[in-house]
C-alpha cells in the first residue's frame, strides 16, 4: 500500500491530469511511459508510486512547480517511523 505522501502525489497528478481532460494514455505518452504505468501509480490500492524523476517530468508537462505536486508540510505516516 502507498504511503501517505505517495497517495498525496498520485492524487495531485490525477487532479492535474483531470483538469486538462487528459487521458492516462495521453499523459503516459507525454512522459514516454505506458498507460498502465500511470494507472498503477494513480490507483491507491497498488504499491507503485511516482519517484522524483517522474515528479520532475510531470511538473514540466503540467507546467507547474515541482512542489505543486508535493504536500506543503510533512505528512504524518506512522508506517514509515
Amino acid at each position: 500500500m502507498k504511503s501517505a505522501i505517495e497517495l498525496f502525489v498520485s492524487q495531485k497528478v490525477k487532479e492535474y491530469r483531470d483538469k486538462r481532460n487528459w487521458s492516462q494514455q495521453y499523459l503516459a505518452d507525454c512522459i514516454n511511459l505506458s498507460a498502465s504505468f500511470v494507472s498503477n501509480r494513480e490507483n491507491p490500492k497498488t504499491d507503485d508510486a511516482f519517484n522524483l524523476d517522474h515528479i520532475d517530468a510531470l511538473a514540466k508537462i503540467f507546467e507547474c512547480k515541482i512542489w505543486d505536486l508535493l504536500p506543503q508540510y510533512p505528512i504524518n505516516d506512522k508506517k514509515s517511523l
